[in-house]
C-alpha cells in the first residue's frame, strides 16, 4: 500500500471511501457514529482534499485481488484515509497534552479509516506510519487525535504506533451522543 497526499482530482474518490465507510460499519459493533452529509461532510471533505490535507492509503493494481480490473480502469483503490490539519476539536484546549505546542506546531488525525474488507492487513499502521512521516517532514512537535474511549480496536492500534493516552474526557461528543467519552491521544515528534 502506498501512503501518499489525495490529488484534488480525487475527491470523488475520497467522498466514495467515507461513503462506503459509514455504509459498511452503521450498526457494526465498530460504527464509527458518521452520518452521510453530516460527518464527514462533503464540504470538509472537498475542503481538505483542496488543502492537501487528506491522506489516502492506496493499492495499486497489482497489491490487489481485483487486479484485472484495476489495470483495466487504470485507477488505484482506495483502502485507508484520513485527514490531517493543524485543526483541533473543541475540547483540545482544556485537555492536558504532554508536549507543549503552539497550535501551528501541532496537526491533528480526524477520520482515520480503513475499508473493512482490509482489517486485519497492517493498512491502518501503515497509514498512521504516514501521517507521523509527513508531520516530521514538516517540522511539527505533535500528532494529536481523539477517539470514542470504547473503540477497543483503534485505541491498541493508537498505543501500538507509539501514540500516548492523555485521558478520558466525559461529554466530549455532545453533537453525537451526550454521553460518549473521548480518549485523546498524542504522539511526540
Amino acid at each position: 500500500m502506498e501512503v501518499r497526499v489525495a490529488r484534488r482530482d480525487e475527491f470523488d474518490q475520497v467522498m466514495a471511501f467515507y461513503t462506503r465507510m459509514i455504509n459498511e460499519m452503521q450498526g457494526t459493533d465498530f460504527d464509527v457514529l458518521w452520518e452521510h452529509g453530516v460527518h464527514p461532510s462533503p464540504e470538509f471533505l472537498r475542503a481538505s482534499v483542496e488543502a492537501g490535507e487528506v491522506y489516502v492509503g492506496v493499492l495499486t493494481a497489482p497489491a490487489l485481488e481485483d487486479a484485472a480490473a484495476c489495470a483495466l480502469s487504470g485507477e488505484d483503490r482506495i483502502a485507508a484515509a484520513m485527514v490531517m490539519n493543524a485543526e483541533g476539536e473543541p475540547g483540545y484546549e482544556e485537555a492536558s497534552w504532554r508536549v507543549k505546542a503552539v497550535p501551528d506546531e501541532v496537526l491533528v488525525l480526524h477520520v482515520v479509516a480503513t475499508l473493512p474488507e482490509f482489517h486485519g492487513r497492517g493498512f491502518a499502521r501503515q497509514l498512521l506510519q504516514g501521517g507521523i512521516a509527513a508531520a516530521r517532514a514538516a517540522d511539527k512537535r505533535a500528532l494529536r487525535l481523539d477517539t470514542f474511549s470504547t473503540n477497543v480496536r483503534g485505541r491498541r492500534l493508537y498505543e501500538t504506533c507509539g501514540f500516548d493516552c492523555i485521558g478520558v474526557y466525559p461529554h466530549f461528543y455532545p453533537h453525537i451522543d451526550p454521553e460518549l467519552e473521548a480518549a485523546l491521544y498524542e504522539y511526540a515528534l
